[in-house]
């Protein structure tokens, strides 16, 4: 890793790590009459952070991934207009077939010897609970040493079953339960379940990341525009720095893809040589060797080449969460 690249993953790797793992700690030095104290203390202890990491990267050669989401089907059962992952908007044909346990742990072993460690790692959807196999894998995830923290994310459209329970209750795992009570127009058959759910995981054990979250927030935006039109670089590396998109880094059919929208494109548009280049197969790997350098690089680059299919124009911010998409719409 050259003087460049170590920039920009320090920027968009470690100093995101760092956000991470200080979010509880160093909160408790946050007190109004201690605040130039406590900001001194923050900046020292962020610099000795990011010289373990440096040195620890020398040592190991091996790249740390803040976050990444493995999605573990792409159907889900609500249509939200907005939704990040623009799962209303595949075809039948373009969606990620169910993904079976052996699978999950073929990609997971091969990653895993590719990378120094994962701080997070995420089971998402579409609605991952439509995953029969989701048990397994949170269990088997959950004892691999180089993964620190597990999380779910649900809907609370369907009540985890009791083998689901069991592997949540774990020190590792965290489940994010939306709150769509409010919502609308839901597709046939379709309820949400936000307070049962809720109330199963508490008296379960299951640690919940998000207990308070209320109905009918209205913090969501529309997603940008995507098409294939590459645009200038300067504005492309403008729309990155401000997209949360940069920090979301997904494994999606055996590909690593820099968010959630990516999965949409790949499946769904023609893509450029230079978006091919970036992908990274980790089922086509030939070594552990292969896939670190693959890792590093890709974790390395000031933006995403996917970006250019990006265009933030007439975006639309404060929405209602979870509205659903209705026929006039598509």
């Amino acid at each position: 890793m050259n003087k460049e690249e170590w920039k920009n993953y320090k920027r968009y790797g470690i100093e995101h790590l760092w956000e991470c793992d200080n979010n509880g700690w160093i909160s408790a030095l946050y007190d109004a009459k201690m605040f130039k104290i406590k900001n001194f203390i923050e900046k020292q202890i962020k610099k000795q952070y990011l010289k373990y990491f440096k040195f620890r990267y020398r040592l190991v050669k091996k790249p740390v991934i803040p976050v990444l989401e493995y999605v573990v089907t792409t159907k889900c059962t609500m249509n939200c207009k907005n939704c990040n992952t623009l799962v209303p908007y595949f075809t039948k044909d373009n969606h990620i077939k169910m993904i079976n346990f052996e699978q999950f742990k073929q990609d997971l072993d091969k990653l895993l010897k590719s990378v120094d460690y994962i701080n997070l790692f995420g089971f998402v959807g579409g609605e991952p609970l439509l995953n029969n196999d989701l048990n397994k894998m949170v269990s088997y995830a959950c004892k691999q040493r180089k993964i620190k923290h597990v999380f779910i994310a649900t809907n609370c459209t369907i009540i985890p079953n009791e083998k689901l329970l069991k592997a949540l209750i774990n020190k590792k795992v965290g489940v994010q339960i939306s709150n769509y009570s409010h919502v609308e127009n839901l597709p046939d058959g379709i309820s949400v379940k936000h307070q049962e759910v809720k109330e199963l995981l508490q008296k379960s054990g299951v640690k919940i990341s998000n207990p308070h979250e209320p109905s009918g927030s209205k913090n969501w935006q529309t997603m940008p525009k995507i098409y294939a039109d590459t645009q200038e670089e300067k504005e492309v590396v403008k729309n990155y720095n401000c997209c949360y998109g940069r920090f979301c880094y997904m494994l999606a059919d055996g590909l690593i893809l820099q968010c959630t929208a990516c999965i949409y494109m790949t499946r769904s548009l023609e893509l450029s040589d230079n978006i091919k280049k970036e992908l990274i197969n980790v089922r086509a790997s030939q070594s552990p060797k292969e896939l670190t350098g693959q890792l590093i690089k890709f974790l390395s680059k000031p933006y995403s080449q996917f970006c250019h299919y990006c265009h933030f124009v007439d975006m639309q911010y404060g929405l209602p969460c979870g509205e659903q998409l209705v026929m006039e719409d598509k």
